[in-house]
């Protein structure tokens, strides 16, 4: 007998794991298309109307026939160009300043978290639940790999929930303020921030990329073989988005970009297949008892991973309810940052190191 993901009691994972099992065939039909450059017929024409009324650079001439597919109300196979500037390197350098490894020390656990501006953090809720974890949390910037350059020095900074907290289980993210500076004394403000706007940033089968502190190693990004694959357009609140590319623990609270480097989710879980009694499947559809689970991991059948919306985040974040009033009016200052001139500009939110 297989064991379910209820039964270990991973409640996120369990819902998850359902809401792929009900979009497995549409998951794999957007695979095939991402992988071929090609919109997948699973987008809708009001999502593809809204990024192409969103975007503000030039159509390329293989996109051109999707104006004519939307005013005629049809849904466009639209190919996409591999082709970017060399500079999208660099600002994949920059965006990925911004992204820290969490550590919950004494504990053996570790997350992803990044900046959004005024000092605040955003990672998953079930990564930092409350904020009695705070003394016991390590927020570090420039854990990373340097063969080439010149290195910097790692920066530890700790959280400060008095200044600013907010926390949505059923969102899953965590928002919270960090120290001005590190412990060597380096700012916060040298790191950048990114914004979470609106829809209208991507569309399925474009590419994405995942920067992120596995297991808390240095600093990783998932680039080849990644793909925004659907939307969940089945829910009521329309949370959750899919996509390939690989993650493990520790990326939970990772920036999803797309190819402008512009955050489209925040990730929160790999899901593995499940039969209709949501038992965990290995790679060769054979239900994994609890004890082989755990001996193999990499056994699993992982079909995806999810995602919360940047669009959903932002929603939670400027409808809650905020009973400080210092905390609120922080929230509405960085809700106008996000939405000033410097909040569309990737050079403008990283000062030069």
């Amino acid at each position: 007998m297989g064991i379910s993901l209820e039964q270990l009691g991973d409640d996120l994972m369990a819902a998850a794991a359902r809401r792929v099992r009900e979009r497995l065939p549409d998951l794999k039909k957007s695979k095939t298309f991402a992988r071929r450059g090609l919109i997948p017929p699973t987008e809708t024409f009001e999502r593809i109307s809204r990024y192409v009324e969103a975007t503000s650079r030039a159509i390329l001439p293989e996109r051109a026939s999707a104006r004519a597919d939307l005013t005629t109300g049809q849904e466009a196979l639209i190919g996409t160009s591999d082709l970017l500037s060399i500079e999208f390197l660099e600002a994949g350098l920059l965006a990925a300043r911004s992204v820290a490894r969490i550590e919950i020390q004494g504990t053996g656990l570790f997350g992803t978290g990044f900046l959004v501006g005024n000092g605040l953090l955003l990672t998953n809720h079930h990564v930092l639940p409350a904020p009695t974890l705070a003394g016991a949390t390590v927020v570090t910037f420039g854990h990373e790999e340097q063969k080439f350059g010149a290195p910097s020095v790692p920066a530890d900074f700790t959280l400060d929930p008095p200044r600013f907290w907010l926390t949505d289980s059923e969102h899953d993210f965590t928002l919270v303020a960090l120290s001005a500076q590190s412990d060597l004394g380096v700012s916060l403000d040298s790191f950048g921030w990114h914004p979470l706007h609106e829809e209208g940033k991507i569309l399925e089968g474009h590419p994405v990329a995942i920067v992120q502190h596995p297991q808390g190693r240095p600093k990783t990004i998932a680039l080849h073989n990644s793909y925004f694959l659907i939307v969940d357009n089945a829910s009521l609140e329309d949370r959750f988005c899919w996509y390939s590319g690989d993650t493990e623990r520790g990326s939970s609270g990772s920036p999803v970009f797309n190819r402008d480097w512009q955050v489209v989710a925040l990730h929160h879980k790999a899901v593995p297949r499940t039969n209709a009694r949501n038992e965990i499947l290995d790679k060769f559809g054979k239900t994994m008892s609890e004890a082989r689970y755990k001996a193999n991991p990499d056994m699993v059948d992982y079909v995806a991973n999810e995602g919360v919306r940047a669009s959903r985040l932002r929603r939670s974040i400027v409808s809650a309810a905020l009973t400080d009033p210092a905390q609120a009016a922080l929230r509405d200052g960085l809700i106008a940052l996000w939405d000033s001139p410097k909040g569309r500009s990737l050079r403008a939110r990283f000062p030069a190191p």
